[in-house]
């Protein structure tokens, strides 16, 4: 299954973008596709920090917040996701921003091709599942030639499994402090 999460300020793009993203009768399908669609960048952050996702697509301009600035956090709340941004506009500064600060895997000009942008997701989501069994593989064999702890590649993993169930934040008095 692949979690998507997309953000646009406008209902309309995003009911497109969900039946693109759901359709499995077009070609290429997205295999197993679970959408969530915000209008709201808090709201969407809200729901990376509770939930895991394999991509976020992200307008670049939004009223709360530009798409480059919520994917910068979206990449320090869960540093595995894949970014993409879809824009009307070009404005370089921006698009230059994401892809060095935000990480993003590709930039997408509006008004897209549905055929383009479910290649594009599909290469994205493959190009993160090597990643990660990259990752794992590398940390087999630190492992193996001991330079990781075997506690410490289990917190990778819960990690990993849960963005930030290992980054507690204490209180001066010893107490654990919720977001």
């Amino acid at each position: 299954m692949a979690n998507l999460l997309i953000v646009d300020d406008e209902p309309n793009v995003l009911s497109a973008l969900r039946r693109m993203c759901m359709n499995q009768a077009a070609e290429p399908a997205i295999p197993e596709p679970h959408v969530m669609t915000f209008t709201s960048v808090h709201d969407a952050i809200d729901h990376v920090r509770q939930q895991p996702v394999d991509l976020v697509i992200s307008d670049y301009r939004m009223p709360e917040m530009d798409g480059a600035t919520f994917l910068m956090m979206v990449k320090k709340l869960n540093p595995d996701a894949a970014r993409i941004m879809l824009s009307a506009f070009t404005d370089l500064e921006g698009i230059v921003r994401a892809i060095n600060d935000a990480g993003i895997v590709r930039f997408v000009a509006k008004p897209w091709s549905d055929t383009d942008l479910r290649s594009t997701i599909i290469q994205a989501l493959e190009h993160r599942h090597l990643a990660l069994e990259n990752r794992l593989l590398a940390d087999k064999v630190r492992l193996q030639h001991g330079v990781i702890s075997r506690q410490q590649l289990e917190l990778e993993r819960l990690e990993a499994e849960t963005p930030g169930i290992t980054r507690v934040h204490w209180s001066e008095d010893g107490g654990v402090l919720l977001e």
